[in-house]
């Protein structure tokens, strides 16, 4: 491939040339301008060269290879890793369908993803029947029912072309990074999750400006379900650290299990029936955490009470289906539409 192709992109002397010419990388990477080598060895590079400034540039190219052009600022990005959760349940799922009828729209949920050969949260939503098959229908869900599922391979397919490379390679490479931050809608709000504190100085550098507000949330999972006790830390336009406790709770939040694709399923099923009491002050800490990051609440405590009254004045297991139905309406539509 060169000595000129690797001096360009690697070692510590060529740090804040490597920063300058990130940009152009990637984007001639999402063009296939490259040949699969050439793209490995970029890939490996950079998860090397792993820094806020680095990954910013790539993050500002994915933006522009955003294939919808309609913005629903007011919304929560919910950045979930692509690859499936293992060992608890999504619980934001839940808390999101529970506070699509807030009223005003006062919350609205934004999730995406994608189908890949190993196990995805996409998969997830697919089982549920809540994942529409064009990037308008879920304009529309988002819109009209507070809650929207977006496919990757119709607003950025460039990333979904590269899936034979990175499914190769095998590694954590940039795009895991970044891939829960391209937001198709320009969401205001954003909530992610990090393992442990040293990671939270990255992602507020990588997302400052980014969003008018986000949260990092410590979880042993990187994903952002309140599982257990825990702290928020909230940047933007505010900056604070919240303790996150779980009041109500008369058992242990939760045991860790392994979780294969129906029994994730199932327990968001069964939680939004009321069946599994024992874990509704997760639903309830959840919204409590989604409604104070947008603004809604003053504190975790009033969120947690709304979301409780909400839950405890609707049968949820009818509004699941009701958004069920929905979905399988604009599905049919465009198939009949075809």
């Amino acid at each position: 491939m060169g000595k000129g192709f690797l001096s360009r992109f690697t070692g510590k002397k060529e740090n804040n040339r490597l920063c300058s010419d990130t940009g152009i990388l990637v984007e001639r990477i999402l063009k296939g301008q490259l040949s699969d080598i050439k793209i490995s060895a970029a890939l490996v590079c950079l998860k090397h060269n792993r820094s806020p400034r680095i990954y910013r540039k790539a993050l500002d190219v994915l933006d522009r290879f955003n294939r919808i052009d309609t913005e629903v600022k007011e919304s929560i990005e919910i950045s979930y890793p692509y690859r499936r959760k293992n060992f608890s349940p999504y619980i934001l799922i839940g808390s999101a369908v529970v506070l699509s009828l807030l009223p005003d729209s006062g919350v609205k949920t934004v999730f995406h993803g994608e189908n890949m050969p190993q196990p995805t949260t996409k998969d997830v939503f697919d089982y549920l029947d809540i994942s529409t098959l064009s990037t308008e229908d879920s304009l529309s869900m988002l819109k009209n029912l507070n809650i929207g599922f977006f496919n990757r391979k119709l607003f950025l397919p460039e990333i979904s072309a590269l899936g034979h490379i990175r499914l190769e390679l095998n590694i954590n490479d940039i795009f895991t990074v970044l891939e829960r931050f391209h937001n198709p809608v320009g969401s205001d709000y954003c909530l992610l999750a990090v393992r442990s504190e040293r990671e939270v100085d990255f992602y507020r550098e990588l997302l400052d400006g980014r969003y008018r507000r986000f949260g990092i949330l410590l979880e042993r999972e990187p994903y952002p379900d309140a599982i257990n006790p825990t702290r928020l830390y909230i940047y933007g336009d505010r900056e604070e650290v919240v303790n996150i406790d779980f009041p109500d709770s008369t058992v242990r939040p939760f045991m860790y299990r392994k979780f294969d694709l129906n029994r994730h399923v199932d327990f968001i099923k069964h939680l939004l029936s009321g069946e599994l009491k024992e874990y509704r002050h997760l639903l309830f800490v959840n919204g409590a955490i989604l409604l104070y990051l947008a603004g809604r609440t003053k504190g975790i405590q009033e969120g947690y009470e709304i979301t409780r009254e909400l839950f405890e004045s609707y049968d949820y297991s009818q509004i699941l289906r009701n958004i069920q139905r929905y979905t399988d309406y604009l599905n049919y539509k465009n198939i009949y539409e075809l």
